[in-house]
């Protein structure tokens, strides 16, 4: 296992085989949009729903903890803690204060709170903007399309995959990690390769990196690596 510490890495001058980050401090502007109301398929249990957000389970069995609404701000509803034996559907904006908790994957979609921990025995699939005070945890892969701000740790047993922006305090990924976008955090522990897609994709680690495999970068992603 190579350790690095307050490195630097970019698609356009790192090699392949040298471990590199680069440093970019400062967070994205978080201004999520109101999205629309969706409807339940016949297929789907409420898991809650507000006027404009809401959680379904994927099978018929019922919720945990239900949703209780109340403006936030003029474009997010807030809810209690979700909980879940099955697969979660989440549609923001929403501000969760509590935790996020599923016996599948949980599906975030929209702009979203987290006050608390987010726990998935599959996998997590962000599609939207989440800002997460609490730890994260998956078994499955975690699938980033947007911005992840994660104030505390984020433990994957899968891969990890960032195509846009994801800042956080400590990483620890079992599987491979491929950044198309950029990757800050202050900790970085991965037990798989590192891939940086594409010319304007980094990565940015403040005190100390440790990678298992390979660092590597391409232009674009390969079908079969995720």
């Amino acid at each position: 296992m190579s350790f690095f510490s307050a490195s630097s890495h970019s698609a356009e001058n790192t090699p392949s085989t040298t471990a590199a980050s680069a440093p970019t401090t400062s967070s994205p502007d978080f201004d999520p949009e109101a999205h629309p109301s969706e409807t339940t398929s016949p297929e789907t249990t409420h898991a809650g729903q507000t006027a404009s957000g809401m959680a379904f389970s994927h099978n018929p069995s019922p919720p945990y903890v239900g949703l209780e609404t109340s403006p936030v701000q003029s474009t997010y509803r807030s809810s209690r803690s979700i909980q879940s034996d099955n697969e979660l559907d989440l549609y923001g904006p929403l501000d969760i204060r509590g935790s996020v908790r599923s016996g599948g994957s949980i599906n975030f979609d929209g702009d979203f709170i987290v006050q608390d921990t987010i726990d998935a025995y599959g996998g997590i699939n962000i599609k939207g903007n989440v800002r997460s005070e609490g730890r994260i945890k998956a078994y499955g892969n975690i699938d980033l399309n947007g911005c992840l701000q994660a104030k505390d740790k984020v433990k994957g047993y899968g891969k990890l995959r960032v195509v846009g922006t994801l800042e956080g305090k400590e990483l620890e990924i079992y599987g491979n990690l491929s950044v198309n976008g950029r990757l800050h955090c202050k900790r970085l522990v991965l037990y798989g390769s590192l891939t940086l897609i594409g010319p304007g994709s980094s990565y940015h680690v403040e005190n100390s990196e440790e990678v298992a495999g390979a660092i590597l970068k391409r232009d674009q992603e390969a079908d079969w690596d995720w």
